[in-house]
C-alpha cells in the first residue's frame, strides 16, 4: 500500500498517520475530486471505500433459494399413491 511520506525528525510521533487514518483521509479526498469527474483510486484504497465487497450469493445459495418452503420429495410422495 503506498503510504504517507515517513515522518521527518523532530516530529511527533502522535503526528504519523496508522493505515486507517491514511485509507480514511485519502477516501475522503477520492470523494471530494470525484465531483469533478473520475477519479483513479489505489487498489487499497478503493477496498478501503468498499469497492470490492462481495456479498451476493453463492450458486449454491442461488440454487437453494428456489426451493425455500418447498418440500422438494413431496411430488415424489405423491404420485406414489395414485
Amino acid at each position: 500500500m503506498k503510504t504517507p511520506h515517513t515522518p521527518e525528525k523532530g516530529t511527533p510521533a502522535s503526528a504519523a498517520l496508522n493505515d486507517q487514518d491514511y485509507l480514511a483521509l485519502a477516501s475522503c479526498m477520492i470523494n471530494a475530486e470525484s465531483l469533478s469527474g473520475p477519479v483513479p483510486v489505489d487498489p487499497d484504497i478503493a477496498e478501503a471505500m468498499g469497492a470490492f465487497a462481495e456479498d451476493a450469493l453463492s450458486s449454491d445459495d442461488a440454487l437453494d433459494s428456489h426451493f425455500d418452503g418447498v418440500d422438494p420429495t413431496a411430488d415424489a410422495e405423491g404420485s406414489n399413491h395414485g
